[in-house]
C-alpha cells in the first residue's frame, strides 16, 4: 500500500452549527495532521459527494442538520454501497429510535463523550484495524490476483472485509458475514455464497505469484481455500499492511 492511502483519513463533519464543526475541524487537524475534514450542513449535499465516490472514511454526525433530521439522514445513509464509517457524538443519540436504525454490521459507533479531544481518541480507536483502507486495499488486492474490474464477486469480498474489520468478535460466516454481504447488495445469502466460491475458483485458476504468496504468508498453502479462511486471511493481511504502512510513515 502506499504511504498516502495510510497516512490519511478523511473525515466529514456533518451538523447545521457552523461554528461548532469549523472548531472541530480546526482543532482536529491541529491535533493531528493524518486528519483531513470537510465540513457538511446538509445532509443532502454529503450524500451526494458519498454516491460520487468521494473519499470519506468516517462520517461525524453531532447534531441535526439543515436539511434533515438525523434519523432521516442515518436511513439514507444505510442505503449506500460501501458506506463510510459513522461517529454519533452527543447525548440525543441515546435513544430506542437510535437503536431501530443502527446496523449489526459494527459500521457505527456511539461513543461516550463528547469533547474534542475524546472525539479525536475515537476517531483514532476507530480505525485501529484500518477498515478505512479496504476500498483501495482491495483494489490492490484484486489487480495483483488477475482479476479484471468490476467484478460483483470481488465487490462482495470488499465488502466482506468491511464486516469483520469493524469488529474484533469472530463473525459467523454464513449467518453474521454473508448474510450482510446479501443485505448490503440486496441479494441472497445463496448468491454471495455462490458469487465468493467462483472468485476462490478464478483466482486459483490464475493462480498468480501475488496469490501464491498469500496462501503462503496466510497458512492456506496446501488447503481448501474456503470463504471462511479467505475472508479472515484478508483481514490479518489488511492489518499487517495498515501497520507497516504506520511504521513507514513515521
Amino acid at each position: 500500500m502506499t504511504e498516502r492511502l495510510v497516512s490519511k483519513l478523511h473525515v466529514a463533519l456533518l451538523s447545521y452549527d457552523e461554528r461548532e464543526i469549523r472548531v472541530r475541524k480546526n482543532y482536529l487537524e491541529e491535533q493531528n495532521p493524518a486528519i483531513c475534514c470537510v465540513c457538511f450542513h446538509s445532509g443532502e449535499e454529503l450524500l451526494r459527494e458519498l454516491r460520487q465516490q468521494r473519499s470519506v472514511d468516517i462520517v461525524v454526525l453531532s447534531s441535526q442538520l439543515e436539511d434533515m433530521d438525523g434519523y432521516e439522514f442515518l436511513k439514507r445513509l444505510n442505503s449506500l454501497h460501501n458506506r463510510p464509517l459513522l461517529l454519533l457524538q452527543g447525548d440525543d443519540w441515546y435513544s430506542d429510535a437510535t437503536a431501530s436504525f443502527l446496523r449489526p454490521d459494527g459500521r457505527q459507533y456511539l461513543p461516550e463523550r463528547s469533547s474534542l479531544l475524546d472525539l479525536l481518541l475515537d476517531l483514532r480507536s476507530s480505525t485501529d484495524i484500518g477498515i478505512f483502507w479496504v476500498l483501495p486495499f482491495c483494489k490492490q488486492l484484486y489487480a495483483e490476483w488477475g482479476i479484471l474490474q468490476p467484478d460483483v464477486n470481488c465487490e462482495y469480498l470488499t465488502t466482506a472485509l468491511q464486516v469483520v474489520c469493524g469488529t474484533e468478535r469472530k463473525l459467523a460466516v454464513r449467518k453474521e458475514i454473508l448474510q450482510t454481504v446479501a443485505e448490503e447488495h440486496h441479494t441472497t445469502v445463496a448468491a454471495v455464497d455462490c458469487g465468493m466460491r467462483r472468485l476462490i475458483d478464478g483466482v486459483e485458476k490464475y493462480n498468480t505469484e501475488a496469490w501464491q504468496k498469500f496462501k503462503q504468508d496466510y497458512g492456506l498453502m496446501g488447503h481448501s481455500v474456503t470463504l471462511g479462511k479467505l475472508i479472515y486471511a484478508g483481514r490479518q493481511k489488511l492489518i499487517d499492511s495498515g501497520t507497516q504502512g504506520r511504521k513507514a510513515g513515521r
